[in-house]
């Protein structure tokens, strides 16, 4: 549970831990949108020493800006954050979408309960598969198979 004052409003915002169900959906959601646009990064100059070259860092502004604007107009990834955000509170108003319309001045906290309801709902998940990636990840890299795979991808 995650309580706290909004910095447009200052009324007091509860977030509670959505049902495991809905935070899945929700993870679900957000990874089907970042899915959806590639990532790729270019390195300026000419050469094979990646080291000593600059990134060409404009496919990763446009990912960034490609995955918020897919991720704000999602309409099932919008759905599955109120389903997260119906066991929260505004004001000790239950947050709903209607909730906008008799409150407009919620709509000024809007992104910030958002935010902090996704935050609080993936956190767990997060902090699991950190936990897990602190144990592959060694094993990954020792991993002579992958090793040349790699070696091999950047010749």
């Amino acid at each position: 549970m995650l309580e706290f004052k909004a910095t447009n409003s200052k009324r007091n915002i509860v977030i509670n831990y959505a049902s495991y169900k809905d935070a899945v959906h929700l993870k679900k959601c957000i990874l089907n949108e970042i899915i959806k646009y590639p990532m790729g990064l270019k390195l300026k100059g000419e050469g094979t020493n990646a080291l000593g070259q600059d990134l060409d860092v404009t496919q990763l502004f446009d990912f960034i800006k490609n995955v918020i604007i897919s991720m704000d107009i999602s309409e099932e990834l919008n759905n599955a954050i109120f389903q997260c955000l119906s066991v929260c509170t505004w004001d000790l108003k239950k947050i709903t979408m209607d909730l906008f319309d008799e409150f407009p001045e919620i709509r000024e906290d809007e992104y910030e309960i958002k935010f902090k309801c996704i935050e609080e709902n993936l956190k767990p998940f997060i902090k699991s598969l950190s936990s897990q990636w602190k144990i592959y990840a060694p094993k990954i890299g020792g991993n002579q198979v992958l090793s040349q795979l790699l070696m091999s991808q950047n010749s």
